[in-house]
């Protein structure tokens, strides 16, 4: 009976449930809106990648990591601020003014990418004589990275309110929208890639509209000084961070590229996208824990944010290890299986990536720690320290290993950057005991 199973479970064992069905219940919508977001990326590239032919595809990828890469800076350095100081302001005038100041701060940031964007492309342009940019594409390129930038905003912003309701419906209209139309112009035969941009740039700014009037996010001057005042000693370290990092991660992929092949370089791309589903859940995680963590910081000090850290990924740690265990005993039916039999001398790869994306969780908590606290010095140092690191090692591996030994420079840094930080950490709590 089902009386008697509760009545015999130990109170630890209803606690550990009760506290799962707990974190479940109130990440509902956010785990659906994850699961649109990430299944609707899919089909849209899917799509895209079949309407517009292999070189139409291009052009667009192209552009797309373009439009990617100023999102990243927009990533590190307003984004993390945002949700790391607005949630430990417990004055709500307060809050609201830095939190209007942001918007602000987005404002003037998203304007100033496009104009960086369409100088950089007027002159490529005129300098180069082999440039083949695509003339009709660069108009709804540059509305894109505004619209696009302004919608990502303002998702997050409802991320730290807890709003995981609107941030799935601003969803449906962004992601759910481009896909619906995307697929009509394929159907209408008048899809090309300036299309796609003019649907991406219209959905996003349709969604942050409806977001702008919902919330009132108007702005003065005032409050963006003082939003940007506040926000730019730790916007600033990340931002060197995130350079740094992308460095120490994709740029070893280029030099796997240059010194073992193109092959190579696809081998590890293959293996990345075996631990896609891992990768969404810490895209969940980036939105949701730095939040919370800055509240429990406000609430219990230090001390209490440790505690509801340790407990958070405690959780997570028992939750991707057997599927990442599991990937790494069946790497070659894996790879074969999902990207054919060509694929399967890059097995190996398999394990590597499976150590980074575990490590990676480790590395994911104490960069939201020292955010919290506003230190985030030490994860700049750190991670400049270990991008010349990992890209010296790498050229060296590559050399002899190949693709295997760029795994291995990955997983050498991505140790480098959880034990400095970790150290860190351990010095600091010593001093405060």
């Amino acid at each position: 009976m089902p009386e008697s199973r509760n009545i015999d479970a130990s109170p630890g064992e209803k606690s550990w449930r009760a506290d799962l069905r707990g974190r479940m219940a109130r990440n509902q919508w956010l785990l659906v809106d994850q699961a649109l977001v990430s299944s609707s990326n899919f089909l849209t590239t899917a799509l895209l990648a079949r309407a517009l032919g292999v070189r139409g595809f291009g052009v667009f990828s192209v552009y797309y990591i373009s439009l990617q890469y100023l999102n990243s800076i927009q990533l590190a350095l307003i984004v993390p601020a945002m949700m790391s100081i607005g949630p430990q302001l417990e004055d709500a005038a307060e809050q609201r003014a830095f939190l209007r100041g942001m918007a602000g701060y987005q404002y003037l940031f998203s304007l100033a990418c496009a104009a960086v964007a369409a100088a950089l492309a007027l002159l490529a342009g005129t300098h180069f004589v082999r440039w083949r940019g695509e003339p009709g594409l660069l108009l709804p390129f540059l509305l894109t990275v505004v619209c696009f930038q302004l919608q990502d905003w303002y998702r997050r912003l409802c991320y730290l309110h807890d709003r995981g309701r609107i941030v799935f419906w601003n969803d449906v209209i962004s992601y759910g929208g481009q896909l619906v139309l995307l697929a009509l112009l394929w159907r209408m035969r008048r899809i090309d890639a300036g299309a796609a941009y003019y649907v991406i740039a219209g959905t996003s700014l349709a969604a942050f509209a409806a977001g702008f009037f919902l919330d009132d996010l108007g702005t003065s001057w005032r409050e963006i000084k003082r939003a940007i005042a506040r926000s730019w000693s730790m916007g600033r370290s990340l931002l060197v961070a995130s350079q740094s990092q992308w460095l120490g991660s994709q740029g070893i992929v280029l030099v796997v590229a240059a010194l073992a092949g193109l092959s190579a370089a696809g081998g590890i791309r293959a293996a990345v996208t075996l631990f896609g589903p891992v990768n969404v859940l810490y895209q969940l995680i980036d939105n949701v824990i730095p939040v919370r963590a800055a509240r429990a910081c406000a609430r219990g000090g230090e001390s209490g944010m440790l505690r509801y850290m340790l407990r958070s990924f405690s959780l997570l740690a028992a939750l991707i290890g057997p599927p990442i265990v599991a990937a790494c005993l069946f790497s070659r039916p894996l790879m074969v299986r999902v990207f054919g039999s060509a694929y399967a001398p890059f097995a190996a790869l398999v394990v590597w990536e499976g150590i980074y994306v575990y490590l990676a969780l480790a590395y994911r908590g104490l960069v939201y720690y020292f955010r919290a606290l506003e230190k985030t010095a030490v994860i700049a140092h750190t991670a400049m320290a270990v991008a010349m690191v990992a890209v010296a090692a790498c050229v060296w591996l590559a050399r002899r290993y190949g693709a295997v030994g760029g795994m291995q420079a990955l997983v050498a840094g991505q140790i480098l950057n959880v034990s400095i930080l970790l150290a860190a950490l351990l010095r600091r709590t010593a001093r405060a005991a």
